[in-house]
């Protein structure tokens, strides 16, 4: 592909929309999607190591967007080859063979970068700088996330980052400026950045000139992906994961190229940037590695046919019509996603278009957002698998890009991110994985919905107003009925577990929440052509995703995420104060449930709960895999509980316990440490009060600084509002 140097009026234009984003709160990535007019001429010589034939090519662009990641194109030694016809790229870049060297005693490493520059650099490195979100990915791919001392001014925005990765000091940006100053304060042994684009060039002779060694990457292909991670594994001596990296990568990938090839057809497609169609024109991607991305997954990009040297062709209306697709794919940020189908929905002139006629037009989530799957660095090849598998769900039917993406997240960046959390968007529907591992269609905007579980979590997601039917356990829910009265005005078809078909028929709901305990009665509900969601939760990790899942279902991905992150904040100040406690030391809770012989087992939301309180549950070692084994009370008694809780709902109380001259031989009695639980859903938000809770009654002295009470009150105001204290006594009486 020919490359192109970026102009001074283009990067005043870059800048200018830098500020704009910056005031509207909006990501990098979110940023360098929007459209810009940038006419450029570039030269670029090429030796090709294979045979060392020089090229040189010279070419005037009309670009729409600015230079940006996913499509710029800049001046360097590496060309990228593309057929307008298949799409297919091939890319010779420089060899990125490694050298170590010494000097004066001090160790090197030498490696060639994607611009061709041989780099030396210190050895081992201890301290990077990294400029863009995706190469911080790569670097906590390769376990060294560690090292990361400073990040670009975007990284923080990434949610697959961990914190603290992203809360390093922030330098700047390629667009605004990145201040070098405060680069070297840092003391980085390298630095990772793009380059060719914005303020690149600048920014890295500034570096250089102050000693300090950059590498510079930018990738054309998906072949330059896996060379990026190569060097970057270099650098960091992580060569060996860098390779295991690039194995599963190019696994994926291989996989996706060979299942496209068994589609009957290549569908001619048209890819849209979503901020775009919101500002009211159409830009395409066409040469640009996202735009080629839609030719290598089996399809023809009809942009990259009709302008085959531009970026980001802007069309009229006249011309998308004209070209007719058969597909059109929409790539945005995942929160602009379904307001940009409902733009093509809802435009009348979009309604003769072959693509919209036969609902295939679908959304793409790119970027750092939670549930982005299209991305430079190792999430790429996600993004290849969800276009390949919506472009052919028959010929890619064994690809599973959700499953995918949880091994590279859990396995490489050692976050858990649940399926739950990856939606794939049409115009007609939007695509979730229940529990049971389940594709499910729902529409793209839920409206009537018979929820037989989570109905705490829908009044915190505050969606109650969609609910037209409810289980006939939420009636009698104390929470609903002190903060939505009319919860007894919803009708209810039964249960999870006894479910009146025809109610439940009558009430026409876009889709059913229930437990997956009883498939008999989930078919029933399939056959009605009813969507149905089935949930089962057993950890605190299962509860997230359940709120993430309800967040998609409903659209409420944003509140969804807020309600996760007051949770999280109050277990990991939980965590962090038990952390010290040796394991010999830890106390020994009990928790019984309906009757005082039905404990928790080692499976299930009270057994996660116990554990993040710093206790231990002695039932768990002699029942790992079971959720509530009823035990005989001798049993009880060799356990020797050092505190016993017990189940809200239980008929018993303390007194009970307390009183009972058999239970007087257990520590648990004899301290007058037995509680009943607080009320909360084990299932719902609830559950980190209930840690909060626990730990303050297992450890007292390492929270008498904090008001458990304070603590509740304010945590109901914000997601159920009104005051915990307004219902009950503060959790933990003795009385009951």
């Amino acid at each position: 592909m020919p490359s192109k140097a970026v102009s001074k009026a283009a990067s005043v234009a870059i800048v200018a929309l830098v500020v704009l984003a910056i005031l509207a709160g909006v990501a990098y990535h979110y940023m360098v999607s929007k459209g810009v007019t940038e006419t450029s001429t570039s030269t670029t010589t090429v030796t090709s190591p294979q045979t060392a034939a020089t090229t040189h090519t010279t070419s005037t662009t009309t670009s729409t967007s600015p230079p940006s990641p996913s499509s710029s194109t800049l001046t360097s030694t590496t060309t990228a080859t593309t057929s307008p016809t298949t799409g297919t790229v091939s890319s010779t870049t420089a060899p990125t063979t490694t050298t170590a060297t010494t000097t004066q005693g001090v160790k090197y490493v030498e490696v060639r970068d994607l611009s061709g520059k041989l780099v030396k650099v210190r050895y081992p490195v201890r301290r990077v700088v990294v400029l863009q979100s995706y190469w911080a990915e790569v670097v906590v791919a390769l376990g060294a996330g560690d090292k990361i001392v400073g990040v670009g001014k975007w990284v923080k925005y990434d949610q697959y980052l961990p914190e603290s990765v992203r809360s390093k000091p922030s330098v700047g940006s390629l667009f605004s400026g990145v201040n070098v100053e405060e680069v070297a304060a840092l003391k980085p042994d390298v630095v990772i950045t793009d380059y060719g684009y914005g303020k690149a060039n600048e920014v890295i002779s500034k570096l250089e000139g102050m000693g300090i060694p950059v590498i510079r990457l930018f990738c054309r292909s998906f072949n330059d992906q896996l060379k990026a991670i190569s060097i970057i594994g270099k650098v960091l001596g992580a060569q060996g994961r860098a390779e295991e990296l690039i194995k599963f990568m190019k696994s994926k990938y291989d996989l996706v190229r060979e299942d496209v090839l068994k589609a009957p057809s290549k569908p001619r497609v048209v890819m849209l940037s979503a901020y775009g169609l919101l500002k009211g024109y159409l830009s395409t991607y066409a040469n640009t590695s996202w735009g080629r991305l839609i030719n290598e997954v089996g399809a023809i990009n009809i942009a990259l046919q009709k302008f085959p040297n531009k970026s980001w062709p802007k069309i009229d209306f006249e011309t998308l019509a004209e070209w007719d697709p058969d597909v059109i794919v929409i790539v945005g940020s995942k929160s602009e996603l379904v307001a940009a189908l409902d733009k093509v929905l809802s435009d009348e002139k979009f309604s003769v278009l072959k693509a919209v006629k036969e609902g295939r037009v679908y959304a793409v989530p790119a970027w750092g957002s939670l549930g982005g799957v299209l991305d430079w660095g190792p999430r790429i090849v996600i993004g290849y698998e969800y276009l390949a598998k919506l472009l052919h769900p028959k010929a890619c039917s064994n690809i599973d890009w959700r499953a995918d993406a949880v091994y590279l997240l859990k396995h490489f960046y050692g976050v858990n991110v649940p399926e739950q959390a990856f939606v794939a968007y049409s115009i007609r529907w939007k695509e979730v994985v229940d529990f049971s591992g389940k594709a499910v269609k729902v529409p793209l905007h839920v409206r009537r919905v018979v929820d037989l579980i989570s109905y705490v979590n829908d009044l915190a997601l505050g969606v109650m107003n969609r609910l037209v039917g409810v289980s006939k356990y939420a009636h009698y829910n104390p929470i609903l009925k002190k903060a939505y009265p009319n919860i007894t005005k919803i009708p209810s078809p039964g249960s999870s577990f006894s479910l009146n078909i025809e109610q439940l028929a009558a009430l026409k709901p876009d889709v059913v929440i229930m437990w997956n305990y009883k498939p008999s009665i989930v078919s029933e509900v399939e056959k009605l052509g009813i969507p149905v969601i089935c949930v089962n939760v057993r950890s605190y990790n299962d509860v997230k995703a359940l709120l993430i899942l309800l967040g998609n279902i409903y659209g409420v991905e944003n509140r969804a995420m807020k309600l996760i992150n007051d949770m999280d904040k109050i277990v990991s100040m939980v965590e962090e104060r038990v952390s010290s406690i040796p394991q010999d030391k830890r106390v020994k809770v009990l928790y019984l449930w309906s009757k005082p012989t039905w404990v928790q087992g080692g499976v299930g939301c009270i057994e996660d709960a116990i554990r993040m309180a710093g206790c231990v549950n002695p039932a768990a070692k002699y029942f790992p895999n079971k959720a509530y084994p009823i035990v005989d009370f001798e049993q009880i008694v060799k356990w020797n509980p050092d505190l016993i809780v017990i189940w809200w709902y239980a008929r018993y109380g303390p007194k009970d316990i307390l009183s009972n001259a058999k239970w007087s031989v257990i520590n648990a009695v004899k301290e007058g440490r037995v509680y009943k639980e607080p009320f909360y859903e084990h299932w719902g938000p609830g559950i980190s009060l209930f840690v909060l809770w626990l730990a303050s009654k297992a450890y007292p002295n390492l929270f008498k600084d904090v008001n458990v009470t304070a603590i509740m009150d304010k945590y109901y105001e914000e997601w159920y509002g009104i005051k915990y204290t307004e219902l009950f006594t503060q959790g933990g009486s003795n009385a009951r």
